[in-house]
């Protein structure tokens, strides 16, 4: 009864979804993983999915039971007879240990690992029997004393014993994956009224040596539910959890985001990506992108997050961040270009500059058309018509239009369906000193940056040294900060080398010298530069094998700098091509 009701309550999908029933048992020091499963649907079960790293020990269905087996021309896929509406499982496996990654390494991470300091089981994982794109379900989760545990949904029993935890979750919604996270989580939760008079819980999940900064994150991830709570549509879940992860992780899930727990140590974090994780509750995990015609979330949720907030420092900070985009689409070579129907999410630094940074700026373009009264009140429409459905741009496309009074059909033909800019008169560039316009700054304009060669389709790595183990590190550091693929050929130019190796190569090769910027600093230097054909390189020069090394988790980080200065892993100065800019111990990278 309790599911109807929250159907007249929530518009959701016209047809029936499956039902999926879980009870989990996790030991993270074993690693020893176990389900029951119940998985019904009104229409026919023709099989589900389930990851070949799990063993079925039982299967029913309709009651009756049959033999385990996969089909055999996929062997996650399990046949079940014709008719079936009813399927119980049982299943077991043992999950591998949580390793260490970097923040490229986690996001092509798709096993379900398991260890003390943390575990998760992503959807992507295959760790449950699925059946359809979209379901509901109820999940019990079993752990031991020490461990606490959650997925997405609302908490609806939760019991700690001597003996262990258990917790139980419903996602009455139609859901498209399930992500299980569980650690040694010290739980903090304070409540919070939503500007419609709902009452709803905000939770940490913290690893023990970060429960100081608890008390700040649950006051600001308040602060930002009551925000878009006010500007789109109540928050839709009872409760919202800010949950740690041994890597450094930055995913943002239905009812919950899971941050890397030295991240959430960061202190601008609060201010920049919590907010922008929040806000995906709205976009991205409460209206569900259509991916076959584009993921337009990422975009509304950078415009109405990273940029709003930027706008609130002021206008100074706002326009800062719209060059840095234009700069960005600068460094993307012509023929890479790709329409925003075609961005479905960041898997190489192009996506990245397209996805999030265009269409933010289409965004504000369309605000700047329709006026700020109309823009709001077109995000109020979509939620109202969208939640918990798919939405394609078309869907936002006749949003904005009923709310602003008139077709917006050219705009979203333009911006969304087209790769690339149209064609600006002199007169027109020129009026647009404050940089609201989508379009092409010639770079040779604007001070060169890393990005220019990392998101090259084509990057040349050029070893500046004969030392193997100098080469060996600056393959490795190639892979982490490089887009392309084949770095054998192409006009950018990585190039990396001892320091007094890098100096023979650049005079060798007509090149100039290293700025005084960075000049006999730090353990590591990196810079950016053009040469006489205006063809971009990045110049990495490393006391030794070991100070190139040290560079490999933090300099992908920094593609919209034009040099830096290291000491081991850590940046000490950055800039464009102003003098040096120290930066704070603890201060914000530039992703």
């Amino acid at each position: 009864m309790k599911f109807w009701l929250l159907l007249l309550a929530w518009p959701v999908f016209a047809w029936a979804v499956p039902q999926l029933e879980l009870n989990v048992q996790l030991d993270p020091a074993s690693r020893h993983f176990a389900a029951h499963a119940i998985l019904s649907d009104a229409r026919d079960l023709s099989g589900f999915h389930l990851s070949r790293d799990f063993e079925v020990t039982e299967l029913k269905a309709n009651g009756v039971s049959i033999p385990p087996k996969r089909r055999l021309t996929s062997a996650d896929f399990f046949s079940l007879p014709r008719g079936t509406r009813h399927v119980e499982l049982r299943y077991r496996g043992t999950l591998v240990p949580t390793p260490k990654l970097d923040h490229r390494q986690v996001l092509r991470q798709r096993a379900a690992t398991a260890s003390p300091e943390g575990s998760f089981l992503p959807a992507s994982s295959g760790w449950y029997p699925r059946a359809a794109e979209f379901f509901h379900y109820r999940l019990s989760l079993e752990l031991p004393a020490g461990q606490k545990g959650l997925v997405a949904g609302n908490l609806k029993s939760e019991q700690q014993t001597v003996g262990g935890y258990r917790v139980e979750f419903d996602f009455p919604y139609p859901a498209d994956g399930i992500d299980l996270m569980a650690g040694p989580y010290v739980v903090r939760e304070q409540p919070l009224t939503l500007p419609a008079g709902r009452r709803i819980v905000v939770r940490t999940w913290f690893h023990p040596e970060l429960t100081e900064l608890a008390a700040a994150y649950l006051d600001d991830s308040a602060r930002y539910l009551t925000r878009y709570s006010r500007l789109i549509g109540d928050y839709p879940f009872e409760i919202f959890s800010v949950v740690s992860s041994p890597t450094p992780t930055g995913f943002g899930m239905p009812s919950l985001t899971y941050l890397g727990r030295e991240v959430i140590k960061l202190p601008f974090i609060r201010a920049t990506s919590l907010g922008h994780e929040v806000l995906h509750n709205w976009w991205g995990n409460g209206v569900y992108p259509d991916w076959d015609s584009g993921n337009w979330s990422e975009g509304l949720t950078t415009f109405l997050a990273d940029y709003a907030y930027k706008e609130e420092e002021g206008e100074t900070a706002a326009r800062e961040m719209r060059i840095g985009w234009l700069r960005d689409y600068a460094a993307v070579p012509p023929d890479a270009d790709m329409a925003l129907k075609d961005f479905t999410s960041r898997h190489h630094g192009i996506a990245s500059v397209i996805g999030y940074n265009k269409a933010a700026m289409v965004f504000l373009m369309l605000r700047d058309r329709i006026g700020r009264e109309a823009f709001e009140r077109g995000l109020r429409v979509l939620w109202e018509k969208q939640r918990f459905q798919v939405a394609s741009w078309a869907d936002l496309e006749a949003a904005f239009s009923e709310a602003s009074g008139r077709s917006q059909a050219d705009f979203f033909r333009q911006w969304v369906k087209q790769a690339g800019t149209p064609r600006f008169s002199p007169d027109e560039m020129a009026r647009d000193s404050d940089y609201r316009l989508w379009r092409r700054i010639d770079p040779a304009k604007l001070p060169p940056i890393l990005r220019e060669v990392f998101i090259a389709p084509q990057a040349r790595l050029i070893m500046a040294d004969a030392d193997e183990d100098v080469r060996q590190a600056a393959r490795v550091l190639a892979a982490r900060v490089l887009d392309a693929k084949d770095t054998s050929r192409g006009d950018a130019r990585l190039i990396i080398g001892r320091d007094a190796s890098i100096e023979r190569w650049l005079t060798d090769n007509a090149l100039p010298p290293p700025p005084p910027t960075v000049r006999g600093k730090g353990s590591a230097r990196v810079w950016a530069g053009r040469d006489g054909q205006g063809k971009p390189f990045v110049v990495v020069s490393g006391r030794d094998a070991a100070a190139l090394t040290a560079l490999q988790r933090g300099l992908p980080h920094y593609g919209k700098q034009g040099w830096l200065v290291f000491e081991g892993g850590r940046a000490i100065e950055k800039g464009l091509d102003q003098p040096h800019t120290p930066i704070a111990p603890g201060g914000r990278q530039s992703h």
